[in-house]
C-alpha cells in the first residue's frame, strides 16, 4: 500500500475521498494534500468548517508518517493542536506536512495549510506507533 500511496494509485481513505481531499505528493516523511471547498464543507457563516480543515491536516500528517513508518506498524493520532489564522471562503487550500521526529513508540509531526500563499492554519500532533499485535488486542476489548 505504501508504494501505491506514493505513486498516486490510492486516493486516500474513504473519508478523505468523501471530503474531496487530493493527494498531490507523499514520501520521505512529507505530504502535500489539497482540498477544494464545496457547499457541504461550509459552516453556518458560509466559510469552510474548521473540522474540514482539521481533517485535511490529520490526513496529511497521517500519510506523511505512513511514508516513514516501519513495515508491520500502524499509527494513531494521540493528540493534535491546530491554530487557525484566517477564514477560507472558497477555492482550494494546500496542506503541507512533515515528520519532525520518529521514535520507537511515538512520532511528532507538523502541518500548515495555505491558500494563495497565505497561512490559513498551523498544526502539530503526536502519533502513536502501534504493533499489529496491539491492534488485534484493542479490537477484542
Amino acid at each position: 500500500m505504501r508504494q501505491q500511496l506514493e505513486s498516486g494509485e490510492i486516493a486516500g481513505s474513504p473519508f478523505s475521498q468523501h471530503l474531496g481531499i487530493r493527494y498531490c505528493s507523499v514520501g520521505e516523511g512529507r505530504a502535500h494534500l489539497q482540498l477544494s471547498t464545496a457547499p457541504f464543507t461550509r459552516n453556518f457563516n458560509g466559510v469552510t468548517h474548521g473540522g474540514a480543515l482539521f481533517s485535511l491536516v490529520d490526513a496529511a500528517m497521517g500519510v506523511a508518517l505512513f511514508s516513514r513508518t516501519p513495515e508491520g506498524l500502524s499509527t494513531a493520532t494521540l493528540e493534535s493542536k491546530i491554530n487557525y489564522t484566517r477564514a477560507v471562503h472558497e477555492g482550494t487550500v494546500d496542506c503541507y506536512s512533515e515528520v519532525l521526529h520518529l521514535g520507537s513508540r511515538t512520532a511528532l509531526l507538523e502541518a500548515r495549510i495555505e491558500q494563495d500563499g497565505q497561512l490559513v492554519a498551523k498544526a502539530s500532533a503526536t502519533f502513536a506507533l502501534i504493533t499489529q499485535q496491539d491492534l488485534k488486542r484493542s479490537r477484542k476489548s
